[in-house]
């Protein structure tokens, strides 16, 4: 199952997948050919995909044995943190000011550190089950659990809970908001979307049009587009007025979403992954192409379906 894909922000025809009980795939050509690229890695049960936001030779990856670190585009791996085995990665965050620091969700807590310094940073979380993370341009934290959504400062010690309006609090994914660090939007697994301006402090629904209550992805486009799409258990919406109504995106997809991404140079170009299927947009959701098929199967090369 394709958990993750990630654009390369200075080559976007370059694109990477990570994919639960397949390891990770390569594209050099927006997806229409794909590559297995497993060297190093010995655990393919993937969970989360994240690449250096000032360097996109650097990647990581979130499995069931801890955060393995490619410096050569993926093309080789090794494990670096070997203490967290046995905790499924659930998310990868990088600091928007400091890339090399990094965020780890799982499902024993949260864990931040560079290098080969790392420590747990669970105090004040109701629950250790964490499934997203979002990091604001300053440097805020916030962490969706199923335990509501919780909020530390870039140097404070502990998280502190923003679940004021919040109904649903098994939330799935958050996205913050690029031009507005206070607005963001969280995807609960029966509520839909929630939406708040205040950094948390009240949350209001933000569902209309919104045709399932499942919610498993969120990504917003850079501005001027600012364009919100929801990846959902019944296909892809997307909102252009900030979550006020939600519009059904093509009908070719109406699978479980658990991945979305954008391309970072042409937002109109979104990428989708559902089971072992990779689907393109080059219209902003409007039609759907697949693209890859059978990414979970193991191979020296992953097959095109045109």
């Amino acid at each position: 199952m394709v958990l993750s894909i990630v654009v390369d922000r200075r080559h976007p025809e370059i694109l990477y997948a990570a994919a639960h009980g397949g390891g990770v795939f390569r594209s050099r050509d927006r997806g229409a050919s794909w590559t297995v690229i497993n060297q190093g890695l010995p655990d393919r049960q993937v969970f989360s995909l994240l690449m250096d936001p000032s360097d996109s030779n650097q990647l990581y990856l979130g499995t069931d044995q801890g955060v393995f670190h490619s410096a050569d585009r993926g093309s080789s791996w090794r494990l670096l943190t070997p203490f967290l085995k046995s905790r499924n990665i659930r998310a990868l965050v990088a600091d928007p000011g400091e890339s090399s620091l990094l965020y780890v969700a799982t499902d024993q807590g949260i864990f931040k550190g560079k290098g080969g310094t790392w420590q747990r940073i669970s105090q004040g979380l109701a629950t250790k089950d964490v499934r997203s993370l979002a990091v604001s341009p300053a440097g805020k934290v916030y962490a969706g659990t199923f335990g509501g959504v919780f909020k530390k400062e870039k140097r404070g010690s502990s998280w502190a809970p923003v679940n004021s309006g919040l109904t649903d609090k098994q939330v799935r994914a958050l996205a913050i908001d690029p031009t507005s660090p206070g607005t963001l939007y969280a995807g609960t697994a029966l509520g839909g979307v929630f939406k708040t301006t205040d950094g948390g402090k009240r949350w209001k629904t933000a569902n209309q049009g919104l045709l399932s209550s499942s919610v498993l992805s969120l990504v917003i486009a850079p501005a001027p587009d600012k364009t919100l799409y929801a990846g959902t258990v019944s296909g892809v919406f997307k909102s252009v007025d900030g979550g006020e109504r939600w519009l059904p995106t093509g009908e070719e997809l109406g699978f479980t979403i658990p991945a979305l991404t954008l391309d970072p140079v042409d937002p109109r170009l979104v990428y989708a992954g559902s089971g072992g299927r990779i689907f393109r947009s080059d219209n902003a959701g409007a039609t759907w192409e697949e693209m890859a098929h059978e990414v979970n199967y193991f191979g020296p090369a992953l097959s095109a379906k045109r």
